[in-house]
């Protein structure tokens, strides 16, 4: 019973700690304290690598010490983040401060995920893909209200989102003592500190429907991690002002939601081979297509409205066939891994897509990292009919 309550806790602390209209003004607030697009991109970038650094151990530290402790350092490592960006304004400052960032997300990264899918597992692993579902929904909602809340708070100040920013995080930070713990051992269970480096002791690396899986965010990454980073800056560009900036991206999120309604639908109908295998190449050359259509804004906004939808259906399948083939001895590790691959796809790509889009304008360069992306995902495709022949 008490699992059955982290589940329903979770959904409403995931809803809290995404109404943050972080990720929607950064690049703006920026972009103010006259921050080059090169600049912004390499301070993505310390944040990447901070995140690379810090994932695999903070999953492994996940596995040993238990969710609610790793959980604890990355939501107070964020509230430190937010705090002492509002109050810096240097260049140099904000490449330090990100590290603070990559920080927080690789300790609540894997972490969240973790006690949220092993709960359900606990007491109706059944409903996988059913509460998978929910918190996307909530998710998307939960962004997509964050960006109609920054574009209205930031027509008065920057300064004004990040107060609300740090509101919400402290909540969040309360919330975690609700939780109960999922990862359960006694002291006579917890590895000698060597064996902590044997990361994926029982993780079968011949299963390549576990190794796509992991590898699939990080490739969609190359497309869709700059584009969110820098869409803000995009759309500022052309003249709109915060709030409408705000009203088309909730608007992305908000369909996001609505789409992921239907993945358990589809996925009965079409099977999960459609929504993972065969959609990422409908996403991918729909953003081909956006990017060469850049200077019509409200035709590539529809587009962007469309590739986030299908992203919502094939993130809940993905992630559904990720939670049911790994243990729960791993997961942290595995989930971290995973969130690793990310980190360091942004770490490459974020400060080439700055440094490229002030030479070359933001069309040009989305355009060479749908090419990027699609190739890589023809390369996986084929890797992975070999080794079924195999």
């Amino acid at each position: 019973m008490e699992y059955k309550r982290n589940i329903y806790l979770f959904l409403i602390f995931d809803f809290l700690t995404n109404l943050s209209p972080l990720s929607f003004i950064y690049a703006l607030f920026l972009k103010q304290q006259n921050i080059s697009l090169t600049q912004i991109g390499f301070i993505i970038s310390v944040y990447q690598i901070s995140k690379l650094i810090f994932e695999i151990p903070s999953g492994v530290f996940s596995d040993k010490y238990g969710r609610k402790t790793c959980a604890f350092i990355g939501q107070f490592s964020l509230i430190v983040f937010l705090i002492f960006t509002l109050i810096t304004r240097s260049y140099n400052s904000s490449l330090l401060i990100s590290i603070i960032r990559g920080i927080s997300f690789a300790f609540l990264s894997g972490t969240a995920d973790c006690i949220f899918s092993e709960s359900i597992l606990k007491c109706c692993p059944d409903k996988m893909d059913y509460y998978m579902g929910i918190d996307k929904i909530l998710f998307y909602c939960s962004i997509g209200l964050s960006s109609i809340i920054g574009g209205f708070l930031a027509r008065y100040s920057y300064a004004t989102v990040f107060y609300f920013d740090i509101v919400i995080q402290i909540i969040c930070f309360i919330f975690i003592f609700i939780f109960k713990e999922t990862r359960m051992f006694n002291n006579n269970q917890i590895k000698e500190h060597k064996e902590c480096f044997r990361f994926f002791r029982g993780f079968d690396f011949l299963n390549y429907k576990v190794i796509y899986l992991i590898l699939l965010p990080a490739i969609l990454a190359i497309c869709f991690l700059p584009y969110e980073d820098y869409y803000s800056v995009l759309l500022k560009s052309h003249n709109i002002t915060e709030n409408v900036i705000g009203f088309m991206f909730s608007w992305v999120m908000f369909s996001q939601s609505v789409f992921g309604i239907c993945a358990q639908k589809i996925n009965s109908k079409l099977g999960y081979d459609f929504s993972v295998r065969k959609l990422p190449f409908i996403i991918v050359t729909l953003f081909i297509i956006m990017s060469m259509i850049q200077g019509h804004i409200l035709l590539s906004w529809l587009l962007y409205v469309c590739c986030a939808s299908l992203m919502s259906i094939n993130n809940i399948s993905y992630n559904s066939c990720l939670q049911k083939s790994i243990e729960d001895t791993n997961r942290g590790t595995i989930l971290s891994l995973r969130s690793l691959l990310i980190a360091i796809t942004g770490m490459l790509i974020s400060p080439l897509v700055g440094h490229f889009s002030d030479i070359y304008g933001f069309s040009t360069t989305f355009l060479c990292c749908g090419i990027i992306c699609l190739s890589l995902l023809f390369i996986t495709s084929i890797l992975a009919k070999e080794r079924q022949t195999h």
